[in-house]
């Protein structure tokens, strides 16, 4: 996780409450103010479950799964057809967001290169350099633009070859979700947190702002090394960094970031970039957009855009040095 809840201790404050779990392969911290709400972990469970009936990429009895595959076997399943409806809702908003921000972002981020990323996943494994042919079939067979809506409002591919993965806006989204869950049981305060993503509303317990820590961007760095504390309300925040996960062929770093536009890992002198927006799933998207624009361009996109602003850090001169952008 590159965001870290900085915990601070409380004088007079409101009853808090805290909740815990486990989701998309991370896991999930909630902290909210006010009255409790009943089997929140169950319906949390049953949010979580509704997302990965959706969306995930691990299963294939998803929605997502069966699109991919040009496959309409789950609907013949009665257990599964009954989530067909949610599923759709969750499907439509995560390729209706997805367009626009692909479009803001000169294609920087883009779920539709899908192949792209399984053959880079499959080239880090096997620590070797991704293989050219696979990556121009992948690069011919992608772009949102080959997703379209027929007269129902339902998603049909113009290129039955391209798949979608929305891994690098889910985890934003299910913020999103649970955000809206605690809005609509009367939480007007609240911290909501998913693999380091998260939505922050009104103030804690304390009557103040929420502290959220961004991590120093070093391999090296503990868990508790904070580059700068951010104090944050009414606002979500999604950060990316490429300083992990990187892997070496022939003595050459091989960046974690893969460009969707060129099919190339990506290494640059931005480190890390924290987003926030009022939509956690938006914050989400840019923070990995930015990633693979760099620092001069991703400052470019966030000035253009004024529901975004952004805390930069960036290597310069072997220095790490923080920028804010709105």
């Amino acid at each position: 996780m590159i965001l870290f809840l900085v915990s601070c201790s409380l004088g007079n404050k409101e009853k808090e409450y805290k909740v815990v779990g486990n989701a998309l392969g991370t896991t999930y911290h909630i902290t909210y103010v006010g009255a409790p709400i009943d089997s929140i972990s169950q319906k949390l469970d049953s949010i979580v479950f509704s997302m990965n009936h959706a969306l995930s990429t691990y299963t294939k009895r998803s929605l997502l799964a069966s699109f991919n595959e040009n496959n309409a076997d789950l609907w013949q399943n009665p257990d599964d057809a009954k989530y067909f409806m949610s599923d759709m809702q969750h499907f439509v908003k995560m390729v209706s967001l997805s367009n626009g921000i692909n479009n803001g972002c000169s294609g920087a981020f883009d779920p539709s290169a899908k192949l792209l990323f399984d053959e880079y996943v499959r080239a880090k494994k096997a620590e070797e350099y991704m293989d050219s042919t696979a990556v121009s079939y992948a690069m011919l067979h992608k772009g949102m633009q080959n997703i379209q809506f027929d007269e129902n409002g339902f998603p049909y591919k113009l290129d039955s070859f391209i798949q979608l993965n929305f891994n690098a806006i889910a985890k934003g989204y299910l913020v999103d979700i649970i955000g809206d869950y605690l809005y609509a049981n009367g939480i007007s305060q609240y911290m909501v947190e998913v693999g380091g993503e998260m939505k922050l509303k009104g103030q804690n317990a304390a009557g103040e702002s929420w502290k959220i820590g961004i991590n120093v961007p070093l391999l090296e760095a503990r868990s508790d090394d904070y580059f700068t504390i951010l104090q944050l309300e009414n606002t979500a925040l999604a950060t990316s960094g490429n300083y992990q996960n990187f892997y070496v062929v022939e003595g050459k770093l091989i960046g974690h970031t893969l460009d969707p536009r060129t099919g190339k890992p990506v290494i640059n002198n931005l480190k890390s970039a924290s987003i926030l927006h009022d939509d956690c799933a938006v914050a989400d998207a840019y923070a990995t957009a930015c990633m693979v624009l760099g620092l001069e361009e991703s400052v470019k996109i966030i000035e253009q855009d004024s529901t975004l602003s952004a805390y930069l850090i960036y290597e310069e001169a072997n220095e790490l040095k923080g920028l804010y952008v709105e």
